[in-house]
């Protein structure tokens, strides 16, 4: 009889040891990619992931799909799809229906890469949201690209939730950085020489509300930091030294609120600060000055804005 116990309380043992961690347990990832992949793919809803301390995860691959609720804690880590010349074109991460929290955590050279040769590819390099809830909170997103939509992130159903978060040198056909049809809140971020045909920085075709974030040296055709096409409200923001064929700093065509900010320093051919295509702006207690040839087009419409 005394066996039989050990024997069962041994095979409890195994069980115990092969299961996974628990929910809301929380696992450290070494620093190997392998072992990122794993982590991901074995979550379970709650989790948080503690990545290794300044490692980079270098990837041939995308990551397993988000499909359940997970934290993941970068301390400064860096998911980066990898340079070598046969690596395809993919998005780092993908999100469906779960709520996604990114704290510090780099996502580096996604989709085709910026300045890349490689494959075409046609939507955001760093993050798909596709229905879930994402929150950022710090880190990098730079070199990401693709052909069309949006070059770090896409945000194409769900709410995605940005804090003190930095964008560089990424590139799209729409939304060089980001490309939102759907919920989007930023506070504190910052965009610098970022790329696009439409929208420099951001391309809005749903509701975006940004505070407190600094658009600087991005270009595109239209709208050098903004274009958007939905509900836009920006509020202690400032958009400076972007350029565009029309609208400079911000392409509008549809609903646009600007309060308390800055759209200044700004070029284009026509409308060096804003452009608006006969819908509606609303600035409070903006400045919009310096911006070459002009500062909003169609002169005199807009209230608040001359020259």
């Amino acid at each position: 009889m005394i066996g039989a116990v050990i024997v069962l309380g041994s095979t409890a043992a195994a069980q115990g040891a092969m299961a996974g961690p628990a929910p809301g347990a929380i696992v450290s990832v070494p620093c190997n990619t392998p072992a990122l992949v794993s982590a991901v793919s074995d979550a379970s809803s709650g989790q948080k992931l503690q990545l290794a301390f300044g490692c980079t995860y270098v990837l041939t691959a995308p990551l397993p799909d988000i499909d359940t609720n997970l934290t993941i804690v970068g301390f400064g880590a860096n998911l980066e799809r990898s340079g070598a010349e046969d690596t395809p074109s993919f998005t780092i991460l993908t999100v469906g229906a779960a709520n996604l929290n990114l704290i510090e955590v780099n996502f580096y050279n996604g989709g085709e890469g910026f300045g890349d040769d490689g494959d075409s590819y046609s939507t955001a390099g760093a993050i798909v949201n596709d229905g879930g809830n994402v929150s950022v909170l710090g880190g990098t997103f730079g070199g990401n690209a693709s052909d069309e939509y949006g070059g770090a992130i896409y945000n194409e159903s769900g709410t995605l939730a940005l804090n003190s978060t930095y964008f560089e040198y990424n590139g799209a056909q729409l939304g060089g950085a980001i490309y939102n049809t759907a919920t989007m809140t930023m506070r504190s971020s910052h965009f610098v020489y970022n790329e696009a045909e439409w929208g420099g920085a951001i391309y809005n075709e749903n509701t975006a509300t940004v505070i407190g974030t600094t658009f600087t040296h991005s270009e595109a055709q239209f709208g050098g930091a903004l274009y958007s096409d939905d509900q836009a409200a920006l509020s202690s923001v400032t958009i400076q030294d972007n350029e565009a064929s029309l609208g400079g700093g911000i392409y509008n065509d549809d609903d646009l609120t600007v309060a308390s900010s800055n759209i200044t320093g700004n070029q284009a051919d026509v409308g060096g600060g804003i452009y608006n295509d006969n819908e509606n702006v609303t600035l409070t207690r903006t400045r919009v000055t310096g911006n070459v040839p002009n500062n909003c087009v169609p002169l005199n419409t807009i209230a608040g804005c001359s020259g």
